[in-house]
């Protein structure tokens, strides 16, 4: 009996030890599981990190080509009304120009004997 009792205590040391090594590959896999788990999340959060910096520079840019075009939309505006402003001065001092000539022709004309 006492070989039996000797048997048992052998086997249930021997499944205890072979549990306990079972048990702590498992832990291995799941602590290797976990910090893979880890770093993909880091790698994600960076990813993450780095396309927010991207699309704010994109923002900006998009801010600063929005303000240039405005400015450069009011620019064209002044420009053109100095140029409107400048051709009717034109305009009227070329009329005032014909008109002038025309009454130095009339008056010209005038004094002459018609002969």
């Amino acid at each position: 009996m006492a070989g039996i009792a000797v048997a048992g205590l052998v086997v249930s040391i021997g499944s205890t030890l072979l549990g306990a090594s079972n048990a702590k590959k498992e832990a291995e896999k799941q602590r290797e599981l976990m910090f893979n788990l880890e770093q993909a999340k880091i790698a994600s959060n960076e990813k993450i990190m780095y396309e927010q910096i991207r699309t704010g520079n994109e923002t900006e840019r998009l801010k600063i080509f929005a303000e240039n075009s405005r400015k450069y939309r009011e620019a064209l505006q002044k420009e053109s009304t100095i140029r409107l402003r400048d051709t009717w001065i034109y305009v009227a001092g070329l009329g005032a120009g014909t008109g002038v000539i025309y009454g130095v022709y009339l008056m010209a004309s005038k004094g002459k004997p018609n002969g």
